[in-house]
């Protein structure tokens, strides 16, 4: 992921402090262009960093970053602010941009009277691919923007379909273990979590006196293919296993472009259980103590 400067601050001191050249994050644009072609250049921009992960478009300065008079203010009787935001809609679909506008501040200035120069930041973008103004895809090559070909462009689109992985937790009783309840966890849609991370807050009782140091308990994947089951309860002790009150569920994981989320859900030992068959035994041990507890239990 690409790592931006916040532009809405800048003055015209951040401009004397830009790379002295272009380079995958900020593209130039001189104030010699006109503004019928800077409004196409800045639709290639916009199409181009939100399919490369952001970056910052200036117009009014020269390709070594240096302030080079400035652009007009207005276009017509519209103001450039306005006049930005048509630009960018030529752009399908719209992404998050953020816009600045550094106007001559004092005699000392390279910013002529009735000029400015324009920053637009393309932030990173999660509806790829980006098609300009002209019908076609760019993106963002070291210090160039460049037409996609059609491979990039299917793969760009297929990003489009990654959507935030929907972990849930269930507890259900074991399909071969009658006296067993299992934690299942389990993806309701289609997306991939990645590097899960699993614990309680507060920790089950069940769980506490023996496995407390293995949390949280880190699993690869789960999918809809791949769903995560242990063995946490025997019929009938839940309360013993998890106490009176109910327990927090807590995950953390990734997506498989890196997003990390953090979900918690809570669990209660009072809800009644369906069957559910997934996947195979885990954590023995634990089985045989409950089981152990159940038969000290038992009525004599």
């Amino acid at each position: 992921m690409k790592q931006l400067p916040e532009i809405c601050n800048w003055g015209y001191q951040d401009l004397l402090e830009l790379p002295f050249e272009e380079t995958d994050i900020y593209e130039y644009k001189s104030s010699k262009v006109p503004l019928d072609q800077l409004k196409n250049k800045i639709s290639k921009a916009a199409s181009a960093f939100w399919n490369s992960g952001g970056g910052i478009f200036i117009a009014g300065v020269n390709d070594e970053g240096k302030v080079d008079g400035g652009i007009p203010c207005k276009s017509g009787k519209q103001s450039i602010r306005d006049w930005v935001d048509n630009a960018i809609k030529f752009t399908e679909p719209l992404g998050d941009y953020e816009v600045n506008i550094i106007a001559k501040t004092n005699e000392s200035c390279n910013i002529k009277d009735n000029k400015v120069v324009l920053i637009i930041k393309f932030n990173e973008s999660n509806q790829v691919p980006h098609m300009a103004y002209d019908k076609k895809y760019y993106i963002r090559v070291g210090s160039h923007s460049g037409g996609a070909g059609h491979f990039l462009v299917e793969a760009l689109r297929s990003l489009r379909n990654i959507s935030r992985p929907n972990l849930r937790g269930v507890m259900k009783y074991h399909p071969t273990k009658p006296k067993i309840e299992e934690l299942v966890i389990v993806s309701v849609n289609d997306s991939v979590a990645l590097d899960v991370k699993l614990t309680f807050d507060p920790f089950p009782k069940a769980l506490e006196e023996h496995y407390f140091e293995d949390f949280p308990l880190e699993i690869a994947l789960i999918d809809r293919n791949n769903p995560f089951r242990m063995e946490i309860s025997g019929f009938g002790f839940r309360n013993q296993a998890f106490g009176e009150k109910p327990v927090k569920l807590i995950l953390n994981y990734k997506d498989v472009i890196g997003n990390e989320y953090t979900t918690e859900q809570t669990i209660s030992p009072h809800k009644n259980l369906q069957p559910m068959a997934i996947g195979e035994d885990i954590f023995e041990k634990l089985t045989k103590a409950i089981d152990g507890l159940a038969n000290k239990l038992q009525p004599k």
